[in-house]
């Protein structure tokens, strides 16, 4: 096992992160921008490094890297966002004698191309592959000639940007007259369908194991906020792509994490991209199926083999993420009685609270607005209504903000 790993992250993610290494018995080296050093990871981290300004302290690869050699970090740990999906800076952590903790280098060359992953899984998944690439020959009869509406998507990037609905040729062109056409494809648009995706972990030497499938349907503007386990038993044809999924991500050596994310309509599904990292929602499945998933990728990337994981249970698991909608100080936030983020049901590990942010902080814009993560695991159908009854008496005076939005769901 690692003595020393560099954590590549900020907010919640770095938190979750340290978390994993401390109960592994590892150092936690924090890389950090010079205005997050008073954020709460820098104050969990067992040495703090800051890598430069705001967002570029994340992504400077140079300094990132110099940071590891100079900790004498034997891995990095990328989370999610930032240079997690990014194959050039894991292969120069590789090419270093260092552990990127994630994919192995082709695979994540391949899965940060939606249309390159879209032609190599449908066919062995048995999904239809009905994407056109933007600077295929004769691209505009071929276009014409498709069911309208249209999503005209950009190949690279994530978090529902650079996705246009097109319902006709005439907006398509607009849309594309600026953009390089390399760069984009278009396929039908699957309106009314619930998001599905298939939680994957592999020991890239041929065996996978998929934990579970979460419905991630809720969503504003293409951003998840409501995320709930599906267990893989609980439809033949999410039970048949599931097994799909795991022989062919094992025939490809997968090794690490990864999401497949899905459109399900009328029992059908469609492909949508696939997330070679840790996902934000993995807490769902950490839940539902008792394992942790920062710690067994880790350890898959020491040589260890996968985690032996009992049958997943009967029961219900439901994330809501709480988002700020604006900029502002978190002035006031937690429940009554107690200091956050402490809460009422801190001992009982069927609540699980994450965040990245102290009550004083500030939200500035320049990040994304998650502010926290609320999980809570209870008999089957009765999590969301658990949930909205731990978050009756949540506080949050600051910047304008989504709760109302889970007290309004059904």
């Amino acid at each position: 096992m690692y003595r020393h790993i560099l954590v590549a992250n900020r907010g919640d993610c770095a938190v979750r992160l340290i978390s994993a290494c401390h109960d592994l018995g590892a150092e936690a080296v924090l890389i950090t921008a010079s205005d997050d050093r008073l954020a709460a990871p820098a104050a969990l981290a067992d040495l703090v490094i800051t890598t430069g300004m705001s967002r570029t302290a994340y992504t400077h690869q140079d300094n990132i890297l110099a940071a590891m050699v100079q900790t004498r970090c034997e891995a990095l740990l990328p989370g999610w966002g930032f240079l997690s999906e990014d194959p050039i800076f894991a292969q120069r952590c590789r090419l270093m004698g260092r552990h990127f903790v994630g994919p192995k280098t082709p695979h994540l060359a391949l899965f940060g191309d939606k249309w390159a992953t879209l032609r190599h899984l449908c066919p062995p998944l048995g999904l239809p592959l009905q994407a056109l690439p933007c600077d295929a020959k004769n691209f505009w009869d071929m276009a014409s000639a498709m069911t309208f509406p249209l999503m005209l998507k950009k190949r690279t990037g994530g978090g529902g940007k650079a996705v246009h609905l097109c319902p006709n040729t005439g907006v398509l062109r607009r849309h594309l007259k600026s953009k390089p056409v390399h760069d984009y494809f278009v396929e039908p648009a699957i309106l009314q369908a619930r998001h599905i995706e298939f939680q994957i972990l592999g020991d890239g030497k041929g065996r996978v194991i998929i934990l579970g499938a979460r419905d991630c349907t809720p969503q504003v503007h293409a951003q998840k906020w409501l995320e709930r386990h599906i267990a893989l038993d609980s439809s033949p044809q999410i039970t048949s792509l599931a097994d799909k999924i795991a022989a062919h991500f094992a025939q490809m050596a997968y090794e690490g994490l990864a999401t497949v994310e899905c459109l399900e309509r009328g029992g059908s599904f469609y492909l949508l991209e696939v997330n070679p990292r840790l996902q934000v929602e993995h807490g769902v499945t950490e839940m539902a199926r008792g394992i942790d998933l920062v710690q067994a990728s880790i350890a898959i990337a020491c040589g260890h083999a996968l985690p032996i994981c009992p049958p997943s249970p009967e029961v219900d698991v439901v994330e809501f993420r709480l988002f700020a909608r604006s900029p502002g100080c978190l002035e006031r936030m937690g429940f009554d009685g107690f200091l956050w983020p402490d809460h009422p049901h801190a001992h009982d590990p069927s609540y699980r609270l994450e965040t990245g942010y102290a009550q004083g902080e500030r939200i500035s814009g320049v990040y994304d607005g998650l502010i926290a993560r609320f999980i809570v695991k209870a008999p089957p159908n009765q999590a969301l209504h658990k949930l909205k009854a731990w978050l009756q008496d949540f506080q949050l005076v600051g910047p304008t903000h989504n709760l109302a939005d889970l007290m309004a769901y059904e």
